[in-house]
């Protein structure tokens, strides 16, 4: 067990030193807080918070109601002018964004005109629309101001009603179990691929000779595991620690409502994290076993994106699974290894996994694994004194004097 542990230390150290996974490391949340960046930046430019003026020839704002008395949202300033000469005195000045023209024939045709300069913000235009609807109603009663000034804000509950979805105010937390899913995956992108370039280096070097002197195939096999398993630990927390620092920023400095108001689920949480772990290892089992039995880098490198391809089944499969996330097909790929996890982050959206079907998934896909971890070791065992020799499937299942005669060989 000690001498284990030094080899996986070494090779932990080894990896993380590399700027490689420096790169790998920190490429995620840079490319992510960019995407986010330039979004906040785009929208940011199409508001405009200066006031925006208005000529009423029609006396619907004969006796103004208050707009920001209904929305604290709203930052826009309405000014009214007496004639269009101030208004357009008071556009040249930049004292206002643009300016509306209410016609006298608006109650009958419901048409004005906008002026100005340089578009306005979205936020200009919607706001004046309420403000403009708002005083339209000046003869009802409040309350029905109020209902209309206020708007509508639809909630959406899935049939068990453990799950809400508001129309106009998404959050992190209504996508973080699929978000937790992607992690994983992205993980066994990253981590899995250092597992098989080194293995398959130490193959080329023959450095693996000195290894199997000291560590038997089992201790090998499962060294090359557990330093996968602490690489993937170290982005993981990496990227946690990020994801915690930008939801600080962006929902208490920068005042996003979608980063604000976070509720951990921690069912859901612990449910993703349940599947992902057995289908992380049997994945990393499997590219291990590729190595051993290809032997060659490049050659193996072009298998394992058919990993990744079966771990992004689940988003080809979105909307089915999203019509029916307790129907066969839904339930199904959350037995398959490696589709797992998208599949239960799919569907933990939309309601509870049932505990039984998290107890059974893990439970076959920890079979699963032993299953990879003995393929794992019995082709290390055939192939370890190989060079540039590819193993033959029928030599991974002989048995008895076969399997010495070949292994002679």
């Amino acid at each position: 067990m000690r001498k284990m542990l030094i080899a996986v230390r070494h090779e932990y150290l080894n990896n993380i030193r590399q700027k490689g996974f420096l790169i790998a490391l920190f490429s995620l949340p840079l490319f992510i807080g960019l995407s986010v960046g330039l979004g906040l930046i785009m929208s940011s430019q199409e508001k405009n918070s200066n006031p925006v003026g208005f000529v009423d020839y029609s006396g619907v704002f004969a006796y103004p109601i208050g707009f920001q008395r209904y929305s604290d949202s709203s930052s826009i300033e309405f000014i009214h002018f007496e004639d269009e000469n101030l208004a357009a005195e008071s556009l040249e000045n930049e004292e206002i964004q643009a300016y509306f023209i209410i016609p006298e024939s608006y109650l009958e045709k419901k048409e004005f005109d906008l002026v100005y300069f340089e578009e306005p913000g979205e936020n200009a235009i919607r706001d004046f629309y309420n403000y403009l609807q708002l005083n339209l109603l000046s003869g009802f009663e409040t309350e029905i101001r109020e209902r209309v000034a206020l708007g509508t804000n639809p909630v959406f509950r899935t049939p068990d009603g453990k799950r809400e979805f508001p129309d106009n105010q998404p959050s992190v937390s209504m996508f973080l179990p699929l978000i937790i899913g992607v992690g994983f995956v992205l993980l066994l992108m990253i981590s899995s691929g250092y597992l098989m370039s080194g293995f398959l280096e130490e193959k080329s070097n023959r450095t693996i000779e000195l290894l199997i002197t000291s560590l038997s195939p089992v201790q090998f096999v499962s060294s090359k595991l557990l330093t996968m398993v602490a690489i993937g630990l170290t982005m993981l927390i990496t990227w946690v620690l990020v994801a915690v620092a930008a939801i600080f920023v962006g929902g208490n400095l920068l005042n996003l409502s979608w980063m604000q108001g976070l509720v951990l689920n921690w069912r859901d949480v612990l449910t993703v994290v349940a599947i992902a772990v057995p289908s992380y290892m049997f994945a990393a089992a499997i590219m291990l076993s590729i190595g051993l039995i290809i032997g060659d880098k490049q050659e193996a490198e072009s298998v394992s994106p058919l990993l990744i391809v079966v771990a992004f089944i689940p988003l080809w499969l979105l909307v089915p699974i999203s019509n029916d996330v307790n129907g066969p097909l839904a339930v199904g790929l959350g037995f398959v290894p490696i589709a797992s996890q998208l599949t239960i982050g799919i569907r933990s959206m939309f309601f509870q996994v049932p505990v039984w079907q998290v107890v059974s998934s893990v439970v076959v896909q920890m079979f699963l694994v032993l299953g990879a971890l003995w393929l794992a070791v019995r082709t290390f065992r055939i192939g370890m004194l190989r060079t540039g020799k590819r193993i033959r499937w029928q030599e991974l299942f002989a048995r008895g004097e076969q399997f010495d005669n070949r292994v002679s060989q």
